[in-house]
């Protein structure tokens, strides 16, 4: 299998459907074909062959979509390189990988490998002519987490997988051939990529559209554009819903409005479907399986633990910490399994609450299986905190926070205490001046004593990635 060979096959039956679109620039099928090809042969030129990794770092363009092709083509890898990281991040990342060689935007750092090279160069040159390479079992990316806990590790994902999610999120609604689907979400990122790269093989026009955004704007986007699809994080919802208050949000015409790369909250759920649009898809997923378990309108409600159905094609279970099955409604480790999951190679280091073991991929959350067959989360195992022996789930002490009408945003870690092992301490954002002790009174009612924060800091933001979930290793 290679995936570029569907764009090969849509640039001959479908050569003047329109691709992508960007800001100053539109791509038919066929220019997009044409562009891989170009790529790819300056890709050979620089000596990368089958199995090698392929670094890009690369701004949300038309070119860099192509490059991913281009590298796929070549039964390469892709090594994904945020272009707004410092340069001594960047180098750790091309010393651990050794990439043949790095595609970027302008000129190429100085002290980079020889065969690096900015994409431009390959304009001028003809297009490759050999047949994309048989990539069955190779991987098309090395997918980066997203560092919300420490250091990034990387997951292999093959063709057959990066197939497999495409499957899956198409029988959800995620993507239709006859779409024009805005990327909110950046590409650098796995599920900016991969939503991008799945609307292209699923024949659709990919509307390209910058992270960072004033809610109008995407509303004017959508709405000007006929927009019928588009992929959002949680922190830009909350974002748009909150704006309702300044000028309407809705957006009538869409087929689907997809929430993805974190968790949604049950009143932005509801503000989207009574503000923006009742065509929601809100799903819960990672890096290592893509696409986990999804919310339709019908089950929806107040529980913040909601995770949804089982997708299409993922097979869910709870486990506890020695992988035995257990009950319903008994909470333990999420694992699951499909075809769209990574293999054993994604982590070699795999434990008992993250990573690959026994036939099952563990994304590292707790959570119950319902007799609803529902799923819901009870928190990140990285955010379990230890309190003197008693467990604290991060995730229900910033719901509780957030329940109180004068917090913006909060975030929860767990730090060293020589006394208790380790500390609850909360990080919130106001919307209005509060004083700690309001919010101990707060949370008393809402928790265990033991779960309430020791301590409150305060902040005008939490830290963010570029997919918009809060980077706790920096709290």
């Amino acid at each position: 299998m290679n995936l570029s060979s569907r764009i090969a096959y849509l640039a001959r039956h479908r050569g003047n459907a329109v691709a992508i679109e960007a800001a100053d620039i539109g791509l038919t099928y066929s220019d997009l074909e044409r562009r891989i090809r170009q790529i790819a042969r300056l890709l050979r030129q620089r000596g990368v062959a089958r199995g090698d990794a392929v670094g890009l770092r690369l701004r949300d363009t038309p070119e860099h979509l192509a490059a991913n092709f281009a590298v796929m083509r070549l039964g390469a890898t892709i090594l994904p390189i945020d272009w707004r990281g410092t340069r001594p991040e960047q180098e750790r990342l091309l010393a651990e990988f050794r990439p043949r060689a790095v595609l970027v935007d302008d000129e190429v750092p100085g002290g980079w490998s020889a065969a690096s090279a900015p994409v431009s160069d390959a304009r001028g040159l003809g297009p490759d002519e050999s047949e994309p390479v048989d990539a069955a079992g190779i991987p098309y990316v090395f997918l980066l987490t997203s560092g919300t806990t420490g250091r990034p590790k990387a997951m292999p994902v093959t063709h057959e997988n990066l197939f497999a999610r495409f499957s899956t999120r198409s029988l959800e609604g995620v993507f239709s051939r006859d779409d024009r689907f805005l990327a909110g979400l950046p590409v650098t990122y796995a599920a900016g990529r991969e939503h991008a790269l799945c609307a292209l093989l699923g024949g659709a026009t990919l509307v390209l559209f910058l992270p960072l955004f004033e809610p109008s704007e995407l509303v004017s986007r959508v709405n000007d554009g006929a927009i019928t699809a588009l992929s959002l994080s949680p922190n830009s919802i909350a974002a748009l819903v909150e704006a309702r208050h300044r000028h309407p949000v809705a957006m009538p015409a869409l087929r689907a409005f997809v929430s993805t790369t974190g968790r949604l909250q049950p009143e932005d759920r509801r503000l989207v479907r009574q503000f923006v649009t009742p065509r929601l898809i809100d799903y819960y997923g990672s890096t290592g399986t893509g696409m986990i378990a999804v919310i339709s309108s019908e089950m929806d409600g107040d529980d913040p633990s909601l995770a949804g159905r089982p997708a299409v094609g993922i097979e869910v279970e709870i486990a506890d910490e020695h992988g035995r099955s257990v009950g319903a409604g008994v909470s333990g480790l999420v694992r699951v399994r499909g075809p769209g999951v990574v293999g054993p190679g994604a982590d070699a280091a795999a434990n008992a609450t993250e990573g690959f073991r026994d036939g099952w991929y563990y994304p590292g959350d707790y959570g119950r299986m319902g007799e609803d067959g529902l799923l819901r989360l009870d928190g990140r195992s990285a955010d379990l905190i230890k309190r003197g022996g008693l467990m604290v789930h991060a995730q229900e002490v910033e719901q509780a926070l957030r329940e109180h009408p004068l917090v913006a945003d909060a975030a929860v870690v767990g730090a060293t205490s020589a006394r208790l092992g380790q500390e609850v301490i909360a990080f919130v954002v106001l919307r209005s001046p509060l004083g700690e002790r309001e919010l101990v009174a707060h949370c008393r009612q809402r928790l265990a004593p033991f779960k309430v924060p020791a301590r409150f800091e305060f902040r005008s933001e939490l830290p963010r990635n570029a997919n918009g979930k809060v980077v706790k290793s920096l709290l």
